[in-house]
C-alpha cells in the first residue's frame, strides 16, 4: 500500500567568496511505499520514499532548476531519510487529530 505526502524544507544557496546567499522555499511531493515484513521466504522489505516532484520558490516566484541540480539533492540516502521521517511525523499528527477528535464525540455525546 503506497501514500501520498508533501514536504517543504528551505535550500539555501551561497557564493564561497562573495558572502550572497539566497534561501529557496523547496516542496516535494512523494509517494511512501509501505515495506513487508519478512516471512518464511522472503527477507524483510523497509518502506521507500519515491519522489514525484520536487518544486522550488524564491518567494512566489518558481525557480527551474537545472535537473542535475535536483537530482544531486534528492537522489542521496539522506534526503530518503527525511523524506520518510516527514511521513512518519504527518501520520502520527494525523492519528492524534483522529484520537483527538473521538474524544470530543464521546465528550459532546456524554452531554447529550
Amino acid at each position: 500500500m503506497s501514500h501520498k505526502y508533501r514536504a517543504e524544507q528551505a535550500i539555501h544557496i551561497s557564493g564561497l567568496e562573495c558572502g550572497t546567499e539566497i534561501e529557496l522555499k523547496m516542496i516535494v511531493n512523494f509517494t511512501v511505499h509501505k515495506g513487508c515484513a519478512q516471512t518464511l521466504n522472503q527477507p524483510a522489505e523497509p518502506a521507500t520514499a519515491e519522489v514525484d516532484e520536487v518544486r522550488f520558490f524564491d518567494g512566489e516566484d518558481e525557480i527551474k532548476l537545472p535537473w542535475s541540480i535536483e537530482d544531486r539533492i534528492t537522489s542521496r540516502d539522506e534526503f530518503k531519510d527525511w523524506l520518510l521521517s516527514e511521513a512518519a511525523e504527518d501520520r502520527e499528527y494525523a492519528l492524534e487529530q483522529a484520537a483527538e477528535a473521538r474524544s470530543e464525540e464521546r465528550w459532546l455525546e456524554d452531554r447529550a
